[in-house]
């Protein structure tokens, strides 16, 4: 697989990229720690910023329509086979917020089989905002360190090539694929949704997935004493503890979870 197989252009027209881009707005405005999946910031040069939102999909109906219904079409399309969405999220990289050291998907998710991930710009992704890097053609699980992630050796073997999108494009990464990205070094955000997928027939629902996520980050940082924002220590920014804590119940409003 190369690179341009891995992406489909203008996915989502103009109009339903501005409507993806209002309802990211409305989410990142949620408070620090009141989505009890995880709804994480950073610091930054710039101060305060949201990274990160999991589970948009619990809350917000119009996000959720859009993973079930047209991303989970394509996604079947690429498996082959049903699929069904088990996770969402949506990674916010406001100017000088950090990115992510390389990583496979599929040792994120244990219990799996396949795989498929849907990375939907929701902002023009550039170089210099810290696009999307991934490495074509790798099918097997490669080694990784304590965080997770993949060795610098390896890293400095793999041919890695950089996804630039237009806001609408979708990029369609398997559990194997080698990604990362770097911190956005632009003045505009570089916001994107991703919805992962697994063939409907393996039954890896979102609620095991989540039961297991949370008990798995806890014990990882319990033992490593690393900011995570997911099961893996690959995000590289620096922690800003979160003012809620949401521990049972979401805190945040629901009012208007549809625009």
């Amino acid at each position: 697989m190369t690179a341009p197989d891995v992406v489909r252009r203008s996915f989502l027209d103009r109009t339903e990229a501005a409507s993806l881009q209002d309802w990211a707005a409305h989410i990142q405005s949620w408070p620090i720690g009141s989505h009890v999946w995880g709804h994480y910031a950073e610091r930054t040069a710039g101060g305060t910023a949201i990274c990160r939102t999991e589970n948009v999909s619990a809350c917000h109906d119009a996000v959720r329509s859009l993973v079930d219904g047209r991303l989970c079409t394509l996604a079947t399309e690429r498996l082959g086979e049903p699929a069904s969405a088990f996770k969402d999220k949506i990674n916010y990289k406001q100017p000088g917020g950090a990115g992510f050291s390389p990583h496979q998907d599929a040792r994120a998710y244990p219990g799996v089989g396949r795989v498929l991930s849907l990375l939907v710009a929701i902002d023009e992704c550039t170089v210099e905002s810290g696009c999307l890097w991934i490495a074509p053609d790798v099918d097997q699980l490669l080694a990784a360190d304590d965080r997770g992630v993949v060795t610098p050796e390896l890293v400095a073997d793999l041919n890695w090539l950089p996804l630039e999108l237009a806001a609408g494009d979708v990029v369609c990464l398997t559990g194997f694929a080698p990604h990362y990205s770097e911190a956005n070094r632009s003045d505009r955000p570089r916001r994107v949704l991703v919805a992962s997928y697994s063939p409907s027939s393996e039954q890896y629902g979102r609620a095991g997935y989540y039961a297991a996520r949370r008990l798995a980050m806890e014990q990882a940082s319990a033992a490593d004493g690393r900011f995570r924002i997911s099961t893996l220590a690959d995000f590289d920014g620096r922690e800003v503890a979160d003012d809620l804590g949401a521990q049972e119940a979401c805190t945040h409003s629901r009012a208007d979870a549809s625009k």
